[in-house]
């Protein structure tokens, strides 16, 4: 696969939350500094799945024990100061300087995944003109090893034909409304990033407390902004919310 020239890029890891879930584990340390296969943090894991797909402009939006992150080397570090206030649309916010510039690719702080994944979006064609999100087509395999019923925590999902994203984040009773799970990495082109902080600021108070689930269903919903579109993904995935989720990743083979 030939690489396209990844400067023109921004990586963001969006780290800046308490991770309360899992009690003691984030009593002294973010959460994204646990570790797993052979004793590499995440946020390592990160790092190195971004400079690995050739992107060597890392940034980091940090906040609860921020002071953790500065012995990381070559990664540039945002603070955002209301980070135990907002939401991890927050963060975004914090990082508007880096959004308005480049096409940033944007991972949670707390998915472990298949250097892959990033390669997925940067050679997309559509990267330049839509919001892309990645899909995890094995979230059922997954998820049965989280909840005895899948539908417990899982939301609609739902893709046109032609890969768009047509519904996200609401409660369902039909597995039908499940075509994949949203993988918490995507990438956002500064033109449609222009869009969508306005759309915050106005609303600041209210959509700094969403996820980014919530914004992307506003966004189709309310806003009309209907070039989401979706990649689907094949490889290893893990989540980090709880205690449980944390001894799966632990218990996992990953190469």
């Amino acid at each position: 696969m030939k690489l396209k020239k990844y400067a023109l890029f921004n990586g963001l890891i969006l780290a800046a939350g308490r991770g309360s879930r899992l009690n003691n584990l984030t009593t002294h340390k973010p959460k994204s500094f646990l570790k797993f296969n052979n004793n590499i943090r995440i946020i390592d894991h990160l790092i190195n799945n971004f400079k690995n797909s050739k992107i060597d402009n890392v940034n980091i939006v940090v906040g609860y024990k921020k002071n953790n992150f500065k012995k990381i080397k070559n990664v540039n570090l945002i603070f955002n100061k209301q980070w135990n206030k907002t939401s991890i649309v927050g963060s975004l916010i914090a990082a508007d300087e880096i959004l308005k510039k480049k096409i940033s690719i944007i991972s949670y702080s707390d998915i472990v995944f298949n250097k892959k994944a990033i390669k997925l979006l940067l050679n997309s064609k559509k990267i330049k003109n839509n919001i892309l999100i990645l899909n995890n087509k094995n979230w059922k395999k997954y998820w049965s090893q989280r909840f005895k019923n899948p539908l417990d925590d899982l939301e609609t999902f739902k893709i046109s034909k032609k890969k768009y994203l047509l519904s996200i984040g609401k409660k369902t009773n039909n597995i039908n409304d499940i075509n994949g799970q949203f993988m918490g990495l995507f990438s956002i082109c500064p033109s449609i990033w222009k869009k969508i902080r306005k759309i915050i600021f106005k609303n600041y108070k209210k959509m700094s407390q969403y996820d980014i689930t919530k914004l992307l269903s506003v966004l189709i919903s309310k806003y009309q902004i209907k070039n989401i579109s979706v990649i689907d993904y094949n490889n290893y995935w893990y989540e980090i919310d709880n205690k449980n989720d944390y001894k799966l990743l632990r218990e996992a083979k990953i190469k």
